[in-house]
């Protein structure tokens, strides 16, 4: 038998192109703007099913928020990728879990002179005030910010040749840059430290760090100093490209490694230190800032036993509910700059994921509030079925849930940016948390709004239809510079 959130796994048939959508509730008179989100949005290539999660064929979502009222459109990305499918009914480059057809002299030149995907199905990013749709290449795709029609495909020209490049770019607020990782393969690989002005898309290499076997990474700390990847032992032998399968099949857990921290210093690109801890897997880091007074930074993950739950996010799996989705923890590291030892704690067993802060007034520093998906039970037995918030300070959370409704990452949105004067620990969590649910009683989507205080809710909009699960998004509101409000 089905699990009942299947319906949040099946393609969308339609596109909707501003559609005004009911409101049930109160929407704030203050929220005023745009929530972008990203996810894929067909999981078939012809006749045939794709294998991953990660592999579906981008979909863009837009929800106008004015006056109290929401419209919604949703649009694939024409990417390159998506037009090769539409008119010759395959893959034109390998996804995440699906290979596309190609012979071994295909995968020995592309070795050489890869050809990566545009397929950017995991979050939205800007260029100056152009929004772009960001995967795990370096093939953003620009689109409209009204009506999501796709542009163009971001062609970086700036010398970097960075095959792999992590989907969720930090921002620095003070310099007004963009900072990112990214890897370059080869038979010495490199992890590589860049950076961007906001405004620009020519990209400028900081700082790299050679590897024999590259690990596989979706996401960096960023504090005021130091950039911070977390190397986990799930690694890539180069050679592997040449087979025929999967992206992320060309990875295995080496159950002889330890994971181990990796310090970029953003001024210099050196590496200042490698500080190991004990095996684990990570996607999304929370948060990451300095502590002088002890010489230390502070790093917080959500972090996973292994990498099983790579596997346990295939199609296949999630659709028929057999086995459970590993669940991760709110984990705390405190790494020596100098001398000292290496401190762990877990500070909430979870499970939980997408992580989300108020990224904008406490990314770099230290911070009291986390909100994130997660699951009503000690051990998730499926996908996240819950929205939580929760306390640093007092070690105590908040949870929403409702039966049958499994909702996506929550996305805060402070009432008041942190630039205005006199923001404080107070306004930390003063704002709204927006989140994109499957309600499975009414077999639709639903945009619920929730106080980002009290955790209670505020509002919830009825969609046109079930969009099908997604990853991640930027909410931008209504003013005359964009900013960033998220990793």
């Amino acid at each position: 038998m089905e699990p009942p959130y299947t319906a949040g796994l099946e393609s969308v048939g339609r596109e909707f192109d501003r559609v005004e959508c009911p409101v049930e509730g109160t929407i704030p008179s203050w929220l005023s703007g745009t929530l972008f989100r990203n996810g894929p949005g067909r999981f078939e290539v012809d006749d045939q099913s794709l294998n991953h999660w990660f592999d579906g064929l981008a979909m863009l979502r837009r929800f106008r928020i004015e006056d109290g009222t929401v419209s919604v459109s949703n649009r694939f990305l024409r990417s390159e990728e998506y037009e090769h499918v539409r008119r010759e009914g395959e893959l034109k480059h390998d996804q995440f879990g699906t290979t596309a057809p190609s012979s071994v002299w295909d995968r020995l030149t592309g070795l050489m002179n890869p050809e990566l995907t545009d397929n950017a199905s995991i979050s939205v990013d800007r260029i100056g005030t152009d929004p772009i749709a960001i995967t795990e290449t370096p093939r953003a795709v620009k689109f409209d910010a009204k009506t999501l029609e796709t542009e163009e495909t971001v062609e970086h020209n700036d010398g970097l040749s960075i095959t792999g490049s992590l989907g969720h770019p930090h921002y620095d607020f003070g310099t007004e840059m963009v900072v990112n990782m990214g890897i370059e393969f080869g038979r010495t690989s490199e992890y590589v430290l860049f950076e961007r002005p906001t405004d620009s898309h020519i990209r400028r290499k900081v700082g790299g760090f050679e590897v024999d076997r590259p690990a596989y990474f979706h996401s960096f700390g960023l504090t005021e100093r130091y950039a911070i990847l977390m190397e986990s032992p799930l690694r890539l032998s180069p050679r592997s490209l040449l087979r025929d399968r999967p992206f992320i099949e060309n990875y295995s857990w080496d159950d002889d490694l330890a994971s181990r921290f990796l310090l970029f210093d953003r001024q210099s690109g050196e590496v200042v230190s490698t500080p190991r801890v004990d095996p684990c897997f990570v996607f999304h880091h929370v948060n990451a800032f300095e502590e002088p007074a002890e010489s230390r930074v502070v790093v917080d993950v959500i972090a996973f036993e292994d990498s099983d739950v790579i596997q346990s996010l295939s199609l296949d799996r999630l659709r028929s509910g057999e086995e459970p989705v590993p669940g991760g923890e709110l984990r705390r590291y405190r790494l020596p700059l100098k001398d000292g030892g290496i401190a762990e704690q877990s500070l909430f067993p979870g499970p939980v994921e997408f992580p989300m802060i108020n990224y904008r007034a406490v990314n770099t520093r230290s911070y009291r509030y986390l909100y994130a998906a997660g699951h009503s039970g000690s051990v998730a037995t499926g996908l996240l079925n819950c929205l939580l918030k929760y306390d640093l300070e007092t070690e105590s959370h908040t949870v929403w849930s409702e039966p049958g409704v499994y909702p996506g990452e929550p996305v805060f949105v402070a009432r008041r940016p942190a630039s205005e004067p006199g923001i404080g620990e107070t306004d930390e969590d003063d704002g709204v948390v927006l989140s994109v649910l499957l309600d499975t009683r009414v077999d639709r989507s639903v945009l619920l709004i929730l106080d980002g205080s009290s955790f209670s809710e505020l509002a919830r909009v009825q969609l046109p239809t079930v969009f099908p699960f997604g990853f991640h998004g930027q909410w931008y509101p209504d003013d005359e510079r964009p900013h960033r409000t998220m990793p």
